[in-house]
């Protein structure tokens, strides 16, 4: 089974990240996987990329983590693969899998917060939506407890290595028999730790395409602070 990390964060494309993509591939590769989803706050998210930027040169910029740390990533027999988590109001935000940079980028329209608009376009695309640390009780979440909606999402994150505890078994237990596909992920933005979240895969996937397919087939298991 191969290791993979579907929510992580970097200082090149997150005002919160801390260390740069090449450590973090470094750190994961560490511990054992195979390869991870660069997955930096987008426009309407805690971005470090100048919202001021033209919309293609703002992806671009965004996209900067994926597309330098692809050398790093074949240095060590890596699989780095381009992910996005925007904001959809409210402080709450979504996990998107199966595009390209270049495909936002031919999008101006996306700048919106409009969580209905971007799963109409990621998914007509063939990507995967998923709704990002459901029940997250944070400050800036104005209401942590309101239940997503899951005609605009194909999977949730139930397992979110930097969630409480009681946020996670309280979106395994609302979500566990939704027949919605649950997913894992780690939210992590630096370093400085030693276990993680993921999925295992029966295969390597070299695209973020490929990965979509794979969750949308449900054909995988959750890594839960492995």
């Amino acid at each position: 089974m191969y290791k993979y990390e579907l929510h992580m964060h970097t200082k090149e494309g997150s005002a919160c990240g801390v260390d740069t993509v090449h450590d973090m591939i470094k750190k994961y590769k560490s511990l054992g996987y195979t390869g991870m989803v660069v997955t930096n706050h987008f426009y309407c998210g805690n971005t470090s990329v100048d919202r001021k930027l033209p919309w293609k040169d703002f992806v671009m910029e965004y996209a900067r983590a994926y597309y330098e740390g692809q050398k790093t990533a074949k240095e060590l027999d890596f699989d780095l693969l381009f992910g996005i988590e925007q904001g959809y109001g409210g402080g709450r935000e979504i996990l998107i899998y199966g595009v390209e940079p270049e495909f936002i980028a031919e999008r101006p329209f996306l700048i919106e917060e409009n969580l209905e608009l971007w799963s109409k376009e990621i998914r007509q695309a063939g990507g995967f939506v998923a709704y990002a640390h459901p029940f997250r009780n944070r400050n800036y979440i104005k209401d942590p407890n309101e239940v997503p909606d899951l005609k605009y999402v194909d999977g949730v994150e139930v397992h979110n290595y930097c969630n409480q505890p009681e946020d996670n078994e309280k979106a395994q237990r609302i979500f566990g028999n939704s027949g919605t596909i649950l997913i894992a992920g780690s939210d992590m933005h630096g370093v400085n730790f030693e276990n993680a979240n993921g999925v295992l895969l029966k295969t390597r996937v070299k695209t973020t395409a490929e990965l979509a397919k794979i969750l949308f087939s449900g054909d995988f298991e959750l890594a839960i602070g492995e």
